[in-house]
């Protein structure tokens, strides 16, 4: 029995020593394994942030230009409603004018680098301040901006369309700058449209749904949009 126990002390010790190198060979396998997911994931995360990079600069000329647009729509109408209700009579440059009643604009954004994060799950972006900076522009400011156009067309469509067809005659214009393409619109009889205030009515609710509305979605957005791509920078920077 004294001969066997050293025996069996060296069998324990060897035994304890294979576990040992196994415990670290897992273990270090594991920590390879998850600094490989670590940098996968992070390259993933940084090519959706260069996706989102690029298509927000876009939408954010998109969305300057839309505020431009509607800011100078909104001027035009304010005029032809000060013309309505001077004494003047009717000056050729009301055609266009007209048009800026007449015409809308509906807002589009690219959603594509979006909708992937969503799918993928928003804990793909591992900074929490630049993930509420995407929900709240993309769930909640262009939701609303998108909605108060859509209204705005259909304001045009519903109450302003069917009576200028009936009342004006369209024409091509020699300038492009309203909203609707280039084209302006000439009263049968300017008279009768002055004395009716049919379309001074429009003219005020137009330019106030343009203005409580449309330009404040706009200008919130743009807001928005501007501070997410400062967010992006900083974290772009930092991954290089």
């Amino acid at each position: 029995m004294r001969i066997l126990r050293p025996i069996a002390i060296s069998n324990w010790r060897y035994a304890l020593g294979e576990i040992c190198l196994i415990v670290i060979g897992v273990s270090l396998a594991l920590a390879a394994t998850s600094w490989y997911d670590g940098r996968t994931e992070r390259r993933n995360e940084t090519l959706l942030l260069r996706q989102l990079r690029a298509t927000l600069s876009d939408d954010l000329l998109v969305l300057n230009d839309t505020r431009d647009r509607t800011r100078h729509r909104k001027r035009e109408i304010l005029t032809l409603l000060d013309h309505l209700e001077s004494d003047q009579p009717y000056s050729p440059d009301l055609g266009l004018k007209f048009q800026a009643l007449f015409g809308w604009r509906t807002v589009r954004i690219t959603k594509a680098p979006f909708e992937a994060l969503r799918a993928e799950g928003y804990r793909a972006i591992s900074n929490p301040a630049l993930r509420r900076r995407l929900i709240s522009f993309y769930e909640d400011h262009y939701p609303k901006l998108e909605y108060n156009s859509y209204l705005d067309r259909d304001l045009a469509i519903d109450r302003i369309q069917p009576y200028f067809f009936e009342n004006f005659v369209v024409r091509i214009a020699a300038s492009d700058d309203v909203d609707g393409g280039s084209q302006e619109w000439i009263p049968h009889d300017y008279e009768k449209i002055r004395v009716d205030s049919y379309v001074a009515n429009l003219c005020r609710f137009r330019a106030d749904i343009l203005d409580r509305f449309l330009l404040r979605d706009l200008d919130v957005a743009t807001v928005s949009v501007r501070g997410i791509l400062d967010e992006l920078d900083r974290e772009l920077a930092d991954s290089e």
